[in-house]
């Protein structure tokens, strides 16, 4: 076993929120022509605490409590790879929390738990990590999209790695491009107040909805709306940047009308009533974060609007609104005993 040392370390890991890509991360798309992203990280996390355990098997526990005597009966895939792929097969206790209801919730989250496990696995010894924000990306995705065989993109992981705002190109080397958006207090905190983020009440199973979204790159007229989502997330960070910010908000309209129209399953009825009362309280735009289909919401919505909006998808529905901020910084380890 890797352990010596230290008998517990903890990593935080943002959760992130996606405003412009449409899918063109993942590789159906990149591998054809250039892919882009805008997102940015907040103050929601996913935790993930390691502890060694002399003389024992391996216990892990998210939503239950499970113990196996070894990792071939291990039902949670990318736990079971991440531990093979660091080759720990005894005596380890993995847990994890989030701030919030974190499970089909569009905000990342199978992302930032696994980086957030490669964190603490690639660092079982040290007060700091010792790895590379680059190499936290790039094994979370190894191990989500070649281990497991989900049907991932990769900006989650580059987003919960790297923490802030920015954007990414996908290139078809396979290599990523961060640019960064410069951090401006005035214009960030603008849009933190335009920003509504709602979980819709209905969580949903993403790859699924990605399997669909990957078969219908073969499809010219979706491969172009992917492309426009993709087009777009150049215009938002121009907008953000000339502080455009209510026209950043209707684009995320336009962007919502694309996604919807390269696969049925994104939305449906009750996501659909649930967004126009948004828009018809005066939110200028939105979307389903993430693959859609379940999960959280994000509006723009003038500060004046902000109220009636809530008031309004609120009522009679299982929405419920949650506050937030925008964060700085990526993944780290911040506890150790």
């Amino acid at each position: 076993c890797l352990f010596i040392g230290l008998d517990m370390i903890i990593s935080r890991t943002p959760l992130r929120i996606s405003f412009f890509s449409g899918g063109s991360d993942m590789p159906n798309f990149y591998e054809k022509e250039k892919g882009a992203a805008l997102s940015v990280t907040i103050n929601k996390y996913i935790y993930v605490m390691m502890h060694k355990t002399p003389h024992l098997g391996i216990k892990i526990m998210y939503d239950t409590i499970e113990e196996f005597p070894d990792l071939e009966t291990m039902q949670h895939a990318i736990t079971r790879e991440s531990l093979k792929h660091f080759g720990i097969d005894k005596e380890v206790t993995i847990a994890s929390i989030a701030d919030i209801l974190a499970k089909g919730s569009g905000l990342g989250s199978s992302s930032a738990f696994t980086i957030g496990l490669v964190n603490v696995l690639a660092n079982p010894d040290q007060h700091s990590s010792l790895v590379s924000r680059e190499y936290l990306a790039q094994t979370a995705y190894m191990i989500e999209r070649e281990l497991c065989k989900y049907p991932v993109g990769k900006q989650d992981q580059y987003a919960s790695a790297y923490g802030g705002m920015n954007l990414f190109e996908f290139h078809k080397d396979d290599s990523v491009e961060i640019k960064p958006l410069t951090y401006n207090r005035e214009v960030w905190g603008n849009l933190e107040d335009r920003l509504l983020l709602v979980y819709s009440g209905r969580g949903r199973n993403a790859n699924s909805i990605l399997q669909k979204q990957a078969a219908a790159m073969s499809d010219e007229t979706k491969f172009d709306l992917v492309r426009r989502s993709r087009d777009k997330a150049y215009v938002a960070a121009r907008y953000l940047k000339e502080n455009k910010l209510d026209d950043f908000g209707a684009l995320l309209h336009d962007a919502w009308l694309d996604k919807k129209a390269v696969e049925t399953s994104i939305t449906n009825e009750y996501f659909d009533g649930v967004y126009e009362r948004a828009r018809e309280a005066g939110a200028l735009g939105g979307k389903l974060l993430g693959a859609g289909g379940g999960g959280f919401f994000i509006f723009y919505v003038d500060p004046s609007k902000r109220e009636q909006v809530i008031k309004t998808i609120t009522d009679g529905t299982a929405c419920k609104v949650y506050d937030f901020s925008f964060t700085e910084y990526g993944s780290r380890l911040t506890g150790y005993a």
